[in-house]
């Protein structure tokens, strides 16, 4: 197919006719184009390594593992549709199906969206894995279960603004007769914004609730890295949450900065004996490109700018960043513990689809007083009484996507 369609190109370049059947192109991926359609090859792969050590415990981890491998199509039919399909699989070696379908009736700024897709919230979770400022996301964004869902929305864009809401069952890749649910929103606005950078705010919520046959929510998360398992966690006890959310961010010719406050409501189930406790979250960063910048579109950070590529002779782009990461699952009647982290990160981004990225980290955590879902190291300080941990790490990636 490919061989055939670039010889169609090379054809009708040289007796200067028209095409007769779809172009191809590489950019950086396969790019097939017709009349009124495109279809373009797209896939990512990120591989980590980590040093992970527990201080109280004495636990330490030294592993590597495929945090992400996706392959898939993208695309467009006409001025008024969009689509995006991908497989996706991880070290776990399970397969799943992400991807959604845009319309937009009149081509211009508002569009339908229906498929698999995030609940639309907080600015760090909607910024692509690929161009996140550190190698993981905040804590509340994990903890709160900000996932992919089979549902609709309606969003409009502007030059300065975002809207989306949506409402949404569970997960395609788990689906059965006992569904539960959620619906959301996000707007966001540029109240400046020039050729020098802009200044990013927004709000988001999202309520969801578990069908009858599911287990009841619980709230958890990592010592930052991926390696280990959780360290703190509710244990399951609510039916349904509501999340709100607020963000902020500006970006000034190479430098950076932003910040996230996140509160989720969570309604207690009966089984549960606890008082709709209010969990939190919240996180800080800033940080500098040399040889390149940050980017944003659609209320979102993109793909990096690097000045010089590699592949153009230059010595690519490099990024420094600090953030101040904390979550407090403790409270009403729930001990599911809280820790602070802080993380130091550097990446060289070789061209603008390459990154080797290294963060160190430490937390400082409390543990309260669930085992549920711990990994069986911190759920061992748990069960003797011991409620404190300091976990200090250090987390490589290699990445390429196209």
């Amino acid at each position: 197919m490919v061989a055939g369609a670039t010889a169609t190109v090379l054809g009708a370049g040289a007796a200067g006719a028209e095409s007769t059947g779809p172009d191809f192109r590489w950019n950086p991926a396969p790019v097939f184009t017709g009349d009124d359609w495109e279809a373009k090859i797209i896939g990512r792969v990120q591989f980590d390594y980590a040093l992970v050590d527990a201080d109280i415990s004495g636990a330490n981890w030294n592993e590597g593992e495929l945090r992400g491998l996706r392959l898939g199509v993208s695309g467009n039919y006409g001025d008024n549709v969009k689509y995006k399909l991908e497989l996706n699989t991880n070290s776990s070696g399970d397969v799943s199906f992400l991807g959604d379908v845009r319309w937009a009736p009149t081509g211009g700024a508002w569009y339908f969206k229906a498929g698999q897709s995030k609940t639309p919230n907080s600015l760090d979770e909607q910024t692509s894995s690929r161009f996140i400022s550190t190698l993981e996301r905040a804590a509340f964004t994990d903890a709160f279960e900000f996932n992919r869902r089979l549902g609709v929305s309606l969003n409009a864009k502007g030059e300065q603004y975002t809207l989306s809401a949506g409402a949404y069952g569970d997960s395609i890749n788990a689906l059965s007769q006992e569904d539960g649910f959620a619906v959301a929103a996000r707007a966001t606005v540029n109240p400046i914004e020039n050729d020098d950078g802009l200044i990013h705010l927004g709000v988001s919520m999202r309520y969801r609730g578990i069908g009858d046959g599911q287990s009841d929510l619980r709230y958890r998360q990592r010592p930052f890295s991926h390696i280990p398992g959780r360290i703190i966690s509710t244990g399951a006890i609510a039916n349904a949450d509501f999340f709100v959310g607020a963000e902020a961010a500006a970006i000034y010719k190479s430098f950076w900065a932003a910040g996230e406050y996140g509160v989720t409501f969570a309604e207690c189930s009966a089984a549960a004996a606890c008082a709709d406790p209010t969990l939190q979250g919240a996180y800080g960063e800033a940080g500098i490109f040399l040889g390149g910048r940050k980017t944003y579109r659609d209320g979102k950070y993109d793909r990096p700018i690097v000045d010089n590529p590699i592949t153009e002779g230059g010595m690519g782009a490099l990024a420094f960043v600090a953030r101040f990461d904390t979550i407090d699952l403790s409270d009403s009647g729930v001990n599911g513990g809280s820790y602070t982290s802080y993380i130091l990160g550097a990446d060289w981004w070789a061209t603008k689809y390459t990154r080797l990225g290294v963060n160190l980290f430490k937390v400082d955590a409390d543990l309260g007083s669930s085992t549920s879902g711990l990994d069986t190291n911190f759920a061992a300080l748990v069960s003797g009484g011991t409620l404190m941990e300091d976990v200090t790490g250090v987390i490589a990636r290699a990445q390429l996507d196209f």
